[in-house]
């Protein structure tokens, strides 16, 4: 499967490296290009990274000066491939959330999350994933500030989707790497942006972190598997933060009224109905309400 490479901002270079078959969404990675180094964000699962390093002689790029490898989070899709790029790349620092790093250079219970999640044969999407060598990690604090050269990413915990979600803010584009603590905006409609909210999920933490980064007024967005967005008067940001409200009342009050899921997801349907312009939105509904639904029940 061919890699393909876009300069989505100046010196940002994404890198689709084909669909996931479980999810039928892209696997794509981030080269940040800095004038002494640069970092890979999201390096994705170990079919996708495999499939990158084979391609990168073809596509120009010098992994070799690849300071760092960053996943916003070590979900399979996002982290998996980090031990074997690691491994490939041994003059490259993984760079981790605190509640994250065990897992890294111990993957054991990641792979059995993942495999509980996925079966037993999620490798055959996925890939092994692998464990990073410990003198390669290097776990992040709040705050902290990645050089790149006089370009500069600054790690933000963006926590909710996940505990060990960090988001990463670029000096040189204003733009954010979010992962899915924006969630991502629907298809086919601009006006709707559904926050993913699988288990284990925090949604009160997961709004917190929105309008944390709200905060910022990031020029352009960097999502984790659908591209680049222009967050333009932080609209994007708002439409998050609306909908992840919106989501969390509906089901609040149906969990209080007795609903059960599928009664919960009734609502939640004619509610992005409501809130959209395309009669075929409900046909590529990807949101999965489980995470919202599980959080209010515990509350309860």
């Amino acid at each position: 499967m061919t890699v393909e490479m876009h300069e989505v901002a100046r010196n940002t270079y994404l890198l689709d490296c084909g669909q996931i078959p479980v999810f039928l969404m892209p696997q794509v990675a981030y080269l940040v290009v800095g004038e002494e180094a640069s970092a890979l964000i999201e390096p994705g699962c170990t079919t996708a990274a495999s499939r990158l390093l084979d391609a990168s002689a073809e596509l120009g790029l010098d992994l070799g000066k690849v300071a760092c490898i960053i996943p916003t989070h070590i979900h399979v899709d996002h982290a998996g491939g980090m031990g074997y790029l690691a491994q490939k790349l041994p003059q490259a620092k993984v760079l981790v959330h605190p509640r994250g790093a065990a897992h890294v250079t111990h993957p054991s219970r990641l792979a059995q999350a993942t495999r509980t999640v996925f079966g037993e044969n999620y490798e055959e999407s996925f890939g092994v994933i692998l464990p990073v060598p410990e003198d390669q990690v290097h776990v992040l604090e709040e705050g902290e500030a990645v050089r790149l050269g006089e370009r500069e990413l600054t790690v933000l915990f963006s926590p909710g989707h996940a505990s060990h979600h960090i988001s990463i803010l670029d000096s040189l584009t204003n733009g954010l790497f979010c992962g899915e603590a924006l969630g991502f905006p629907a298809d086919g409609a601009s006006d709707v942006v559904l926050p993913a909210g699988i288990p284990p999920f925090d949604a009160g933490l997961y709004l917190e972190s929105i309008e944390k980064l709200e905060r910022l007024r990031p020029r352009l967005l960097f999502y984790s598997h659908i591209g680049a967005r222009s967050n333009e008067n932080n609209h994007l940001i708002e439409r998050v933060k609306e909908t992840s409200t919106a989501f969390g009342e509906i089901v609040r009050e149906a969990v209080e009224a007795g609903e059960d899921d599928d009664g919960i997801v009734a609502r939640l349907s004619v509610y992005i109905q409501g809130h959209s312009l395309d009669a075929d939105l409900l046909n590529t509904f990807k949101f999965d309400p489980s995470g919202y639904i599980d959080y209010f029940r515990s509350k309860a």
